[in-house]
């Protein structure tokens, strides 16, 4: 009987795409939280049911998966341009020796990598979500912590309100400011931790008479914060 199996890793890293394909605004320094999943092909184990112990595909595949966690890619060796189609080909190079029945990797981009904000009905109150996809490193860390390194996100901002439509227009010049770049180079965003953003973009929608209740900020699925204007 044959089987296929696949296992899913996220990373999260900054480039600068230099394909051929890149536009100016695609070939800005930023960052995206990649997901890579693992493909795995043969011959199940009739007595135990199973192909590979889904462990085993994890030890074997995440220490080279992580050597791109937290880093410019572009920095890394065999990394030419950094697109999609090349961080595909980085791994597979890789994960091909170590991983048994290895069939292939599959790369994608958490985000939606455009203005695309979704709305859900929280009774009088509405929560506004968009992504953005952005880069950053946190300057007043260790040397030696991993977030000190350039690396980049797929966040997600929710942005709770009464006030949708002037909500939705003003989020979208956030967008617009923060999507595909650095945010160290953003005025008022040299630290720019989940917490400072999330006060930065409260700040911002208040500037343009925007009626807000929270901020929420997730640099992934699994974690974020919520900024309520508490010292405001």
């Amino acid at each position: 009987m044959n089987v296929s199996l696949f296992r899913t890793f996220s990373f999260d890293a900054a480039h600068e795409n230099r394909s051929a394909q890149a536009t100016e605004r695609t070939g800005r320094l930023h960052g995206h939280t990649y997901e890579a999943t693992v493909w795995v092909s043969g011959e199940l184990d009739q007595h135990l049911g199973w192909l590979i112990d889904f462990a085993d595909v994890k030890s074997n595949c995440k220490p080279i998966i992580d050597q791109l966690d937290h880093r410019l890619l572009n920095d890394i060796d065999g990394i030419n341009d950094s697109s999609l189609a090349d961080v595909r080909h980085w791994l597979e190079s890789r994960l091909a020796p170590v991983q048994p029945g290895f069939k292939r990797c599959e790369i994608s981009i958490v985000g939606d990598r455009r203005y695309a904000p979704k709305q859900e009905d929280r009774g009088e109150l509405i929560t506004v979500h968009f992504g953005l996809e952005a880069a950053h490193y946190l300057p007043h860390l260790p040397p030696t912590h991993k977030c000190r390194r350039m690396h980049g996100h797929s966040y997600m901002l929710d942005i709770l309100t009464a006030d949708t439509e002037r909500t939705i227009a003003a989020a979208g010049s956030i967008y617009s400011l923060l999507d595909h770049t650095s945010l160290n180079d953003i005025d008022g965003l040299s630290n720019p931790t989940a917490e400072m953003l999330a006060r930065w973009v409260w700040r911002r929608l208040q500037s343009e008479n925007v009626s807000i209740q929270e901020v929420g900020v997730r640099e992934t699925c699994m974690m974020g914060c919520v900024y309520r204007g508490e010292d405001e």
